[in-house]
């Protein structure tokens, strides 16, 4: 699969363009890494025709806000549409979870235990003194951190983030980890047919202290439906609300379970 990992710094700011009006912004530089060359590259303002072909030829373009902020500022200088790129967006994979934006820094930091080197306004800064070379660099350090994001999540099926409203951590799945076999949803649909419990190993939004956000519990499923399930788990020995999303590996017992007569389904 021809994947690259791209984040592009601009010429202006928001400020100076009149607020969100990223076509007007202008790209300083391009940083990418292809994968099927294992290697890292850059793109000034003049050569972004050279990037085009490589966008072109890609199966994926793997970025952090990509969908609503570097493409939209790459569209004037491409022949071909952006939103017809194979796009994964990091950004809007944490959003689907949490319903809100976060930072690149702060996904960082709670995952890779590393920061950025610089804000946006800082590469603005370097532009307009002419270290194009410290431009690349710092460029680059992003393409970088999105890319161990991106294998981070594909490895263990998760990513990490610390709240804005305080120092809270949080973890949440993520759709591009490798699985083979069943469907996580086909094998929960399978086990409430049959009345099998099942051992899930779920991501909790939040963590109590002392405890991991990934978690392994048995549970007896009640009813499924939506993007969620309820069930008796016996980790907390009560009935509880499951999100399927969060669901990163399933695997059915052989023990039966029997639904209360006095159950009420939730409606989900």
């Amino acid at each position: 699969m021809n994947k690259i990992v791209l984040d592009l710094e601009t010429q202006k700011t928001f400020e100076e363009v009149g607020g969100r009006q990223m076509h007007l912004l202008k790209i300083s530089v391009v940083g990418v890494y292809h994968y099927a060359k294992d290697k890292y590259m850059t793109f000034e303002e003049k050569e972004i025709p050279g990037l085009e072909e490589i966008l072109k030829s890609a199966d994926l373009v793997i970025g952090f806000n990509i969908k609503r902020f570097d493409f939209l500022v790459l569209q004037p200088y491409l022949s071909i549409p952006v939103r017809k790129l194979p796009a994964l967006d990091i950004m809007e994979e944490i959003t689907r979870v949490t319903g809100h934006r976060v930072s690149l820094d702060s996904v960082a930091q709670a995952t890779l235990g590393r920061k950025k080197s610089g804000s946006g306004l800082e590469a603005v800064r370097l532009f307009r003194e002419g270290k194009i070379e410290a431009l690349k660099r710092y460029c680059l350090d992003d393409v970088r951190i999105t890319k161990e994001l991106y294998e981070y999540g594909q490895k263990h099926g998760e990513l990490s983030f610390t709240s804005k409203y305080g120092s809270r951590q949080y973890s949440i799945p993520v759709s591009w980890t490798i699985k083979g076999g069943k469907k996580i949803s086909d094998i929960l649909q399978e086990a409430f047919n049959n009345k099998k419990q099942i051992e899930i190993e779920y991501i909790s939004s939040a963590h109590r202290q002392g405890e991991d956000f990934r978690k392994k519990r048995k549970v007896d499923i009640y009813s499924l439906g939506g993007f969620y399930f309820e069930a008796f788990c016996h980790l907390r020995n009560e009935l509880r609300t499951f999100r399927i999303d969060r669901v990163l590996n399933a695997k059915i017992i052989k023990q039966n379970y029997t639904i209360p007569d006095d159950y009420v389904p939730r409606v989900f």
